[in-house]
């Protein structure tokens, strides 16, 4: 792995790194079709009552479980953990965008940080989920530093998608950004050390499963 983790978790994390995810809105493009988001005040409660209780009650957990078994090169682990994740992601369109970016993501750990752990995953599962793959990629970091990178590309490729479907500046998105990220931190240890329990969001699924039949998009997903 890189020699520096502090400067691969910049570069891993840079809104210029390749990974595919300015392709997907995950499902928020049918959210503003449908007028459930329409502006920054509903964007923002959108990720407050939607995006962040996701995060906090099982993708955080649930990436600490992954990021372990990464420490430990329990490649079993990560594959039995990625498997299990098809089970929660009901949609189609959010395993498939979670597994599009997740083998872009590891095909560029191959390239730019290659290691057997990394070398006997993509053997096994070269199209795995985002999580799975961003706890590989973090490894070498604490958990719960990892966990906030995970957070942050969460938090940012909504906001990121939203400035292409709707009048949002620049500089009214990272406030958003900004009082989101601060939310998700007041929690964020709490969260670490519980167990995932789920997190049950039909309005984001139903409007992933709106997606595949809009008679015009923007995004993939």
């Amino acid at each position: 792995m890189p020699s520096d983790p502090w400067l691969w978790l910049m570069q891993a994390n840079d809104s210029q790194y390749p990974s595919g995810a300015y392709a997907h809105s995950y499902g928020l493009e049918e959210l503003v079709e449908a007028a459930v988001v329409t502006d920054a005040p509903s964007l923002e409660r959108f990720l407050e009552t939607q995006v962040i209780p996701a995060l906090l009650n099982f993708d955080l957990p649930w990436f600490t479980l992954a990021h372990h078994a990464a420490i430990e090169e329990d490649s079993a682990r990560l594959l039995e953990l990625d498997s299990e994740l098809d089970a929660w992601r009901l949609p189609a369109e959010t395993r498939d965008a979670s597994r599009r970016i997740g083998s872009r993501r590891l095909e560029l750990l191959r390239q730019l940080a290659p290691s057997p752990l990394v070398e006997t995953h993509h053997a096994a599962r070269p199209f795995s989920h985002h999580l799975i793959v961003t706890a590989i990629e973090l490894a070498t970091l604490p958990a719960a530093i990892a966990a906030r990178a995970f957070a942050f590309q969460t938090i940012s490729g909504f906001a990121t998608a939203s400035m292409k479907l709707m009048r949002l500046g620049q500089s009214a998105c990272q406030a958003i950004v900004r009082r989101s990220l601060d939310r998700v931190g007041s929690e964020l240890d709490t969260a670490l050390s519980q167990p995932p329990d789920g997190w049950f969001n039909p309005l984001l699924e139903i409007a992933s499963l709106r997606h595949a039949r809009a008679h015009a998009r923007l995004f993939i997903s």
